[in-house]
């Protein structure tokens, strides 16, 4: 095997970590009584015990990197969670 032909071979390995973090990053946001309540979490997860009767929506902060937030959910209002694509950044 000649030299350019190893060089063909290596090409694809060394163009794999090229094009930055241009992909869109998939993001959450959350609506409750007709009103965006969250925007920028990555997920959701709806606690199973109720908190003085009241939902509580546990996300990891989008803001404050390594810290969790909390919704409370008010008795009788609806939450919709639905994915938001964005650019990367």
């Amino acid at each position: 095997m000649r030299l350019w032909q190893v060089g063909w071979l290596l090409l694809p390995m060394v163009l794999v970590g090229c094009g930055g973090d241009d992909k869109p990053a998939a993001t959450l946001s959350v609506t409750c009584g007709g009103s965006v309540a969250l925007v920028g979490t990555r997920s959701v997860d709806v606690l199973g015990d109720q908190v003085n009767g009241r939902t509580t929506l546990s996300f990891p902060d989008p803001v404050n990197r390594g810290k969790t937030g909390t919704l409370t959910v008010a008795p009788g209002d609806r939450c919709s969670i639905a994915p938001v694509i964005g650019s990367g950044g």
